[in-house]
């Protein structure tokens, strides 16, 4: 049996949507002089008239009308800026938002004093869509909070930090890489530039306490893409504000030995296992980092701490047979091994990684048993993957894989979740109807607690 690496199990980032409804940031762009006034005219006049209408009675067919009287308007008096101010409002009302955007780009060429009147309806058009986008990305509907996100940084974009934010989280998990790196990006420049200073002080202190956890995404993005060296240099900045960060260092660490540079990288390492007091979850993290390092051997000593303290983290126990492999520490993998398919029964990576530990230590026969129990499984769950929530709770992910099923049969899976010192917080379960043989299907389970969740497994229950 050939030697393969299966990559580790990684704790996904707890990034999760902005909480609570967006306001007003309370900066004024103020007015300037000069340009063409606007005039009243019939049209104009039937156009606030269904604007106010729209407005008030929610009536969505109202901002139509209120469309056809301002491009009357636009047309019979095409240099009367008040014309395209409406109809921009009425394009926000329509949901056309780059139409509103040029609208309002050419009201304020004609009269340059709009700018605080078109300045006060982008960030309101910005505030709707924000608020918009919560429900399904707390709901894991990226791709329409990504949609709503990209719509408000249309209408106004690169005045406020929150939505960028939000769009980096959207992208980070629809695995587009680079359009989060550029999320992440443009927060922080808003953060970090005259914005802040402009907003009023409570806004101001939302966006700046948001600014390490943005750092910190940006330069874990940064890695996995390969770009070292602006990671190492987010990790950096990051750090020179938080300084001790486990993760970081661990992280920092891990770019390191990426880029070539193991002697810096074990530097940090060692330093970091000479800390009194380490908890588990800083000692997975780094776990992660002397794995990627290829240091195999103190990958293991890690992860091993953490299953004999969490028994039942699933990813724990996986990540610990990994390293124990890589590093060929076929007697230990052997025993780990075993402990990793009661863990994982229906995995068939579990029964790989523990056929190989019986060839190498003279058990063939056990180990073909171990081969055909995996290659026989009815179905198999891939994968899989815990994300945590900073406020509490967790939600696992994978994919039920049908080998022989019958479509449409039921699989119950129970997800029991476990916290850093391997409590058991609580379980829930998950009903899943087989799709058809050699396909998938998605699975989500999501765990509600005020816990902090580190760790989970998965059992069949029926």
């Amino acid at each position: 049996m050939n030697k393969a690496r299966y990559g580790l199990a990684l704790m996904a980032a707890a990034t999760v949507a902005v909480a609570g409804c967006a306001s007003g940031s309370g900066g004024s762009s103020g007015g300037s002089d000069g340009g063409i006034r606007p005039e009243d005219n019939t049209h104009t006049r039937s156009a606030q008239l269904f604007l106010t209408q729209a407005q008030t009675m929610g009536d969505a067919a109202r901002y139509d009308q209120a469309y056809e009287a301002a491009l009357q308007s636009i047309q019979t008096e095409p240099m009367n800026p008040l014309g395209f101010f409406q109809a921009g409002q009425a394009e926000v009302g329509r949901g056309n938002y780059e139409a509103a955007d040029t609208l309002f780009d050419k009201a304020l060429e004609l009269y340059p004093a709009y700018a605080e009147d078109v300045e006060l309806q982008r960030e309101a058009a910005w505030i709707d869509l924000f608020n918009q986008a919560i429900d399904p990305m707390n709901q894991g509907n990226y791709a329409e909070g990504a949609r709503l996100l990209m719509a408000a940084e249309a209408i106004y974009p690169s005045q406020r930090p929150e939505a960028l934010i939000n769009l980096g989280v959207a992208h980070a998990n629809l695995d587009q890489m680079d359009e989060a790196i550029d999320a992440y990006g443009a927060a922080l420049d808003v953060i970090r530039g005259p914005a802040t200073a402009e907003a009023d002080s409570a806004t101001a202190a939302n966006w700046l306490d948001s600014e390490a956890s943005v750092a910190f995404n940006l330069a874990n993005l940064l890695s996995r893409a390969e770009r070292y060296d602006e990671a190492a240099a987010e990790y950096r900045a990051y750090l020179s504000n938080n300084p001790g960060d486990v993760s970081a260092l661990s992280n920092l660490a891990a770019v390191f030995a990426s880029s070539g540079q193991p002697d810096s990288a074990q530097a940090i390492y060692d330093d970091l296992l000479s800390q009194p007091n380490l908890g588990m979850r800083d000692l997975f993290n780094i776990g992660v980092g002397l794995y990627q390092s290829q240091v195999f051997d103190r990958a293991a000593e890690a992860f091993g701490t953490v299953a004999e303290n969490a028994p039942q983290s699933r990813d724990a126990v996986y990540n610990w047979a990994q390293s124990l492999y890589d590093g060929e520490d076929w007697e230990s993998l052997a025993s780990v091994g075993m402990r990793l398919v009661e863990l994982d029964a229906n995995n068939p990576n579990s029964y790989t990684l523990v056929a190989k530990a019986l060839i190498e230590t003279g058990q063939e026969q056990e180990a073909v048993r171990m081969l055909e129990t995996g290659r026989d499984l009815p179905f198999t769950l891939q994968d899989t993957q815990i994300r945590p929530d900073p406020a509490g709770g967790a939600t696992v992910t994978g994919q039920l894989v049908n080998n022989s099923l019958d479509a449409g049969s039921t699989v119950t899976l129970r997800v029991h979740f476990s916290a850093e010192d391997g409590s058991e917080l609580g379980t829930t379960d998950v009903r899943i109807a087989a799709p058809a043989p050699e396909t998938a299907e998605v699975f989500r389970a999501d765990f509600a607690s005020s816990e902090s969740v580190m760790g989970y497994y998965i059992q069949v229950v029926n």
